[in-house]
């Protein structure tokens, strides 16, 4: 088939004008194309040159067939077949919107639109199911968001009738992550396969997470479908109705007999949680505030034509007779579900899920949620959770915030202070996690309400000038920590709100001054002696940085901001057995992705490959780093390029890199230093078309950032542009990059020699 070329010239599919490329499917690219006849957009997937062979040619064709039998508003329809010598293709429905993952990226969706979506992605199964197809590879890429909000299925390029005889004994098909066990084991499967897999994706749009976790690679996540229980939902997501929670144990039961015996009761089981959801959501409510569930005795009965008890998860279901008020002490224990970041298992960005609670717990239930034996003592909750917020540079900290908050809105839902607690926590969490949306939200929609409750509240305008600072919105953030010292003066996370935002303005000298100034009023916090390190750093004042640090680690020695900020001012002097004697001191108190990262990088720069490569490794490591750091991962692949027999490994890590980079930058376009990573690892990954136009833009609009153009430099040697390339790094160098890094980078080796440059 002819490709589209460089000049986007328009091509011919039968009487279809091509007019861009979509995307990529398993079996083909996706074209959209115009219809004169009629006059309308279609979609057209062509089944790609590499897969010309009989055996896929046969089911591409039978994907035709099968597509054809169906006619449903939620499945994307099918409208003609094109077969000839040179080429394949199938022409669809064009769907003016964005799949499922892309779409979640983009929008805070509510927890009724998800619902809904659930229910009409249930409904067109069913349909597939009466018509004996197997769909075998159900995900979110293969859901489609119209722009009138309704779901499509889409993609059966991997279907399989029930009439067809073919086996899987030979190969399994399907996305890894979104199998069956049955599919995994490439056993032969029936329609509750596709429901397994529907669960995984209903687990997902309901708890924000994997039902099995995240892993590290295909055969990881295979294993655990096999093998290993799903995570009880309500880990994920404690206000999770009982129904929806015994729903999700039938569709994730290892064996298929256990599973619902018909997919048409599926889809009535979500139009009922749908309906349930409307309501007893408010719409004003749905997807901006942390409010409480006003309807405790309510319950709905969705269990019928379902009998047996399906022990799924790791910790078991209540049983159905137990009422709803008991069952609540366990699944609406906290008033705002904690949710992972969905983009990391669906490598894209989703929309905050914020639930209400019942505002009334019967006594004995409330005794029964006190496991210390103390009695509930709202000042000491509270107490506890502005102290662990002080330390929120450790993720254990925050969870324990967030626990205390939790128990007070546990008691009292209209306790602003402790909802203003919780934006705080959700605060933190976006930054430490890379910016996912749904703690901007979950942040920004509880200052909101911390402030309908008490407008009079400094925590709560310390909130809200919080969420402004993480928007970058500073003067509206200064005015709102200038608002909290008015109404509390002694408010410690006013001060340092207000010395951050002067930060993040650039008005460094009165960051300064006023961090110095919180040191004299609050002697023992070390948190504003970090603050005033990193305005140092921000300075490239070392000495004054390294003091501040030191102080730090002296007030607060199980912190790990100070143990980075100085292991990394060591580094950038050259001072290599006091940064390693830092870092190996931090390790020892708690392992964190920083200073793994920061190990590696001086190891790296020793030439020590196997040992750097051994630091990133734990550096992406769930349990003993981040596995949602881009930097990490790719400073993983640029070391295990250098390790015989690992360029494979190192390849995958650079595209697990620019899959965690890409959403982000697409939330932050302008972003000098997120725009040259990307084109470096496009580079590393021999993407030349994607990463040249990159290139160009961030030097145009940043020409004086020295370590943007030391990547672009980098960047360009590994496209084979070395004049480019030499013109970037002189820049970098006059601009004050240290020329000790580009002399420790093996890939400007060459470079070095011939130009007797660097």
């Amino acid at each position: 088939m002819t490709q589209l070329s460089a000049n986007k010239d328009l091509i011919q599919i039968g009487h279809y004008t091509i007019i861009r490329t979509l995307g990529r499917g398993g079996m083909g690219l996706v074209y959209l194309a115009h219809d004169p006849r009629l006059d309308r957009q279609v979609a057209i997937k062509c089944l790609r040159s590499d897969l010309y062979e009989a055996h896929y040619r046969e089911r591409f064709k039978r994907e035709a067939l099968l597509l054809a039998k169906l006619n449903h508003p939620h499945i994307v329809q099918i409208y003609d077949y094109i077969e000839t010598d040179e080429k394949l293709a199938l022409v669809m429905e064009y769907v003016d919107g964005q799949n499922l993952q892309q779409h979640l990226r983009e929008h805070i969706v509510p927890i009724t639109q998800r619902m809904q979506w659930l229910t009409q992605i249930a409904q067109g199964l069913a349909v597939a199911h009466d018509a004996g197809i197997i769909h075998r590879d159900l995900k979110s890429e293969n859901i489609l968001i119209s722009h009138h909000k309704l779901a499509k299925i889409t993609d059966l390029g991997i279907a399989k009738s029930q009439d067809y005889n073919a086996t899987l004994t030979d190969h399994v098909t399907g996305s890894y992550a979104s199998m069956s066990p049955e599919q995994a084991m490439g056993e032969a499967i029936d329609f509750r396969s596709d429901l397994f897999s529907f669960g995984i994706l209903a687990y997902q749009l309901l708890c924000g997470a994997h039902p099995f976790g995240e892993a590290e690679n295909k055969l990881q996540i295979m294993q655990r479908i096999i093998s290993h229980p799903p995570i009880s939902p309500t880990k994920n997501n404690p206000d999770l109705p009982v129904e929806a929670v015994e729903l999700l144990g039938q569709l994730l039961s290892k064996n298929p007999d256990n599973r619902p015996a018909n997919s048409r009761w599926v889809a009535a089981q979500c139009e009922k949680l749908y309906q349930w959801f409307l309501a007893n959501t408010k719409v004003d409510e749905d997807h901006t505030q942390a409010l409480h569930n006003t309807n405790s005795g309510i319950r709905i009965n969705i269990s019928k034509g379902v009998t047996q008890e399906h022990p799924t998860f790791e910790t078991h279901l209540l049983k159905k007779s137990a009422p709803f008020s008991v069952r609540a002490k366990n699944y609406l224990r906290n008033n705002i579900a904690t949710f992972a970041v969905f983009g990391l298992i669906l490598a894209g960005t989703v929309g905050a899920l914020i639930w209400k609670m019942q505002p009334k717990i019967e006594q004995e239930e409330i005794a029964e949620t006190q496991t210390s034996g103390e009695p509930y003592s709202q000042a000491r909750e509270f107490k506890k959770g502005l102290e662990a917020l002080k330390l929120f540079d450790r993720p254990e900290n925050l969870d324990a915030a967030e626990k205390s908050f939790n128990t007070i809105v546990s008691h009292m839902p209209n306790n602003a202070a402790a909802v203003a607690g919780l934006s705080l926590v959700y605060s933190y969490r976006y930054r430490g996690e890379f910016e996912d949306p749904i703690w901007m939200q979950k942040a920004d929609a509880s200052a909101q309400q911390a402030l309908k409750l008490n407008p009079q509240l400094a925590l709560a305008h310390v909130a809200l000038g919080r969420v402004f600072n993480l928007k970058a919105e500073q003067d509206k953030a200064l005015v709102a920590f200038e608002k909290a010292l008015a109404l509390e003066p002694t408010s410690i996370f006013a001060w340092l709100g207000k010395i951050y935002a002067l930060r993040a303005s650039q008005r460094f000298d009165e960051a300064i001054q006023l961090a110095k100034l919180a040191l004299e009023r609050f002697p023992k916090e070390s948190l504003f002696v970090d603050a005033l390190g990193l305005t140092y750093v921000d300075q490239k004042n070392d000495l004054k940085a390294e003091e501040a640090f030191r102080l730090s680690i002296q007030l607060q020695p199980d912190g790990v901001l100070a143990y980075t900020g100085l292991s990394y001012i060591f580094i950038r002097q050259n001072r290599t057995d006091e940064a390693l004697q830092i870092l190996q001191q931090g390790l020892q108190i708690r392992s964190s992705e920083q200073l793994l990262g920061n190990l590696g990088n001086m190891l790296f720069n020793k030439g020590d490959y196997v040992g750097a490569a051994t630091a990133f490794e734990a550096a992406v490591s769930p349990d003993k780093g981040n596995p949602k750091s881009h930097l990490a991962w790719a400073n993983l692949a640029d070391t295990l390029l250098w390790i015989p027999g690992r360029k494979t490994e190192a390849q995958k890590a650079y595209l697990k890199a620019i899959d965690l980079l890409t959403p982000r930058l697409e939330r932050k376009k302008d972003d000098v230093t997120l725009i040259s990573r990307k084109a470096l690892y496009l580079a590393r990954v021999g993407e030349s078309t994607q990463a040249k136009p990159l290139l160009a833009h961030v030097i145009a609009i940043a020409p004086k950032n020295a370590s943007v153009q030391f990547r672009a430099g980098l960047a360009y040697e590994l496209l084979g542009e070395r004049d480019a390339a030499i013109a970037a790094l002189s820049a970098a160098v006059e601009l004050g990059y240290p020329i000790k890094f580009i002399q420790a980078e093996p890939d400007l080796m060459e470079l070095r020699r011939i130009s007797g440059k660097f």
